[in-house]
This record gives C-alpha cells, sequence and structure tokens, in this order.
C-alpha cells in the first residue's frame, strides 16, 4: 500500500508541474494555453483518478473468486479495450476543448451535411490536421463516440449472458446508462454551441463514464 500512495503522491507533484507548465503556455503572446498541454493536465488528471478509485476499490470490496472461463476472460479483456477508449476520448476531448473545435460545425449527426468533411485534411504535413485542425479533431472525438456507442451496448449485451453476481451486473447497467448520459450532453453541448455550464456536464459525464468502466473492471477481477 505503501508503494502505490508513494507512486499517486509523485503523480499528483507532476501534475502540479505540468498545471505550471500549461499556464505558462499561455502568458507568452496568446493569452490561451497549449492544446497539447491542456490535453497532458487533463489526462495526467485522469489517470491520478484512475489510481485512488483503484486503490480505494480494493480496500473497500477486495478482489472475489469468480470462475476463470473463456468467456468471462473475453469480457475481462472486453472492458480493458473500452477503457482504454474512454480514455482516448478524453484525450480527444482535450483538443477539442483546447481550441475550440466544438464552435465549428454544430450539427449532428453530419457535420454541416457531411460525414466526412471536406476540410478535414487541410493542414501539412498530414498528421498536424489531428492536433491543430479544428475540423479533423471534432471528427475524430465524433468517430471515438460513435466506436462507444457501438461497443458498450455490445458488453453489455454479452454480460447479460454470463451468470455474474447482481453487483457487477448493476455495475455494467450503470456503465451503459452513463454512456446515453454522456452522449446525450455531447450532443446537447455541440448543437447548442457550448455553454459553460453544458460543457462542464460533459466533461464531468467524461470522470462518471469512466469510473463506471473502472468499476465494471474491479468487479470482473
Amino acid at each position: 500500500m505503501g508503494l502505490k500512495l508513494a507512486w499517486i503522491f509523485l503523480l499528483g507533484g507532476l501534475q502540479g508541474l505540468m498545471g505550471w507548465y500549461m499556464v505558462k503556455s499561455g502568458l507568452v503572446d496568446n493569452p490561451h494555453v497549449s492544446q497539447y498541454r491542456l490535453t497532458a493536465h487533463l489526462g495526467l488528471a485522469f489517470i491520478i483518478y484512475a489510481a485512488m478509485f483503484h486503490v480505494a476499490l480494493g480496500l473497500l470490496t477486495p478482489a472475489g473468486n469468480l470462475d476463470v472461463g473463456k468467456r468471462l476472460r473475453s469480457l475481462r479483456r472486453f472492458i480493458q479495450v473500452l477503457i482504454g477508449l474512454i480514455f482516448l476520448m478524453v484525450l480527444s476531448g482535450g483538443f477539442v476543448a483546447g481550441i475550440r473545435a466544438g464552435l465549428a460545425y454544430n450539427t449532428f449527426p453530419l457535420m454541416n451535411g457531411h460525414f466526412i468533411p471536406p476540410e478535414i485534411f487541410i493542414l501539412e504535413p498530414w498528421y498536424r490536421n489531428f492536433f491543430e485542425n479544428l475540423v479533423t479533431v471534432q471528427f475524430d472525438h465524433r468517430m471515438i463516440a460513435w466506436m462507444l456507442a457501438i461497443l458498450v451496448p455490445t458488453f453489455w449485451f454479452k454480460s447479460r449472458q454470463l451468470t455474474l453476481p447482481k453487483s457487477t451486473h448493476f455495475a455494467c447497467n450503470l456503465l451503459l446508462l452513463m454512456l446515453v448520459i454522456q452522449i446525450s450532453l455531447g450532443v446537447a453541448t455541440l448543437l447548442m454551441v457550448v455553454p459553460l455550464h453544458l460543457a462542464a456536464s460533459h466533461q464531468a459525464g467524461a470522470m462518471l463514464l469512466f469510473t463506471a468502466a473502472l468499476w465494471v473492471n474491479h468487479k470482473l477481477r
């Protein structure tokens, strides 16, 4: 436990340093912080939270003795992929906020009538578009949301086919519910051109969705 807490303590110190480094980027020529540093700061916050939540779950509900079959192992791998995808969605959201990509293409499900906007690769070299082109950044965020909209219900359906403890099924239900809430918040934020209260709720929703996925992962141990 001491080693785990020491790592969390070090990550907290690193987060403070990253926060200073992020703010510093907005004190030079442009009073807006770098989207790269903003996303790194956000991602590190989620990592620290995940570490703290993991330790807390281990203390509150130690891992049980579920029968480990092929289907359960597959379900465990599935939720770990979902956790990684949700974290990737959070990082893409950091870039959306960093370059204010939510202020453009305020239509859904298409982007001003296009599934793939024509401006998606207008910057050179091509890889800059994924981090600096607001069209590409918003498109990526949407695509990850669509992937989760397909994969999370698939995971939920697979979990219903297994005999699991009631609390584990409840965690899976909560994951599906949080996905519905989070996508609804994201669409509302986009259509209403990013009002502050909805944008903050959408960010909080990402944390709750991430929490639900971590909890499901713990319950399947």
